[in-house]
């Protein structure tokens, strides 16, 4: 009886660590349409090392395209966007800022984190306006 109570037990604490609330949210097109976010940006070098950041604000203005203002440099760029799972793909014409394949590590409704590769890291942190 002592046995099955601990399993039950511990069935019970998988089940409650298992679901968690920020692993059943799922960025789509549809959540992001309409959407306004401050991004941060951090550039990392080849040893991993923390190499300069960046700040702009983006805005998801349909299901499929957006703009962001580079605040440093005083432009708004539109851009095209897609996301298959836990990837987004961002186009906005020649390279800059935010133009990528970005994987999306860490998602709530709030907040979202983006990394990537070009070959050094490179995180965005968007962090929900409107």
């Amino acid at each position: 009886m002592k046995t099955l109570r601990n399993l039950l037990m511990c069935a019970v604490m998988l089940l409650a660590v298992g679901c968690d609330k920020e692993d059943a949210f799922e960025v789509t097109p549809q959540m992001l349409a309409q959407t306004v976010w401050d991004a941060e940006i951090v550039y990392y070098d080849e040893n991993d090392n923390q190499a300069g950041t960046n700040n702009c604000v983006v805005e998801f203005l349909s299901e499929t395209e957006g703009k962001y203002n580079e605040q440093t440099l005083q432009l708004v760029r539109p851009f095209t966007y897609s996301i298959d799972r836990s990837i987004i793909v961002i186009d906005s014409g020649n390279y800059t800022t935010l133009s990528g394949t970005w994987h999306i590590i860490e998602k709530s409704e709030q907040k979202i984190v983006l990394q990537r590769y070009s070959p050094n890291k490179t995180m965005v942190t968007l962090n929900r306006l409107l």
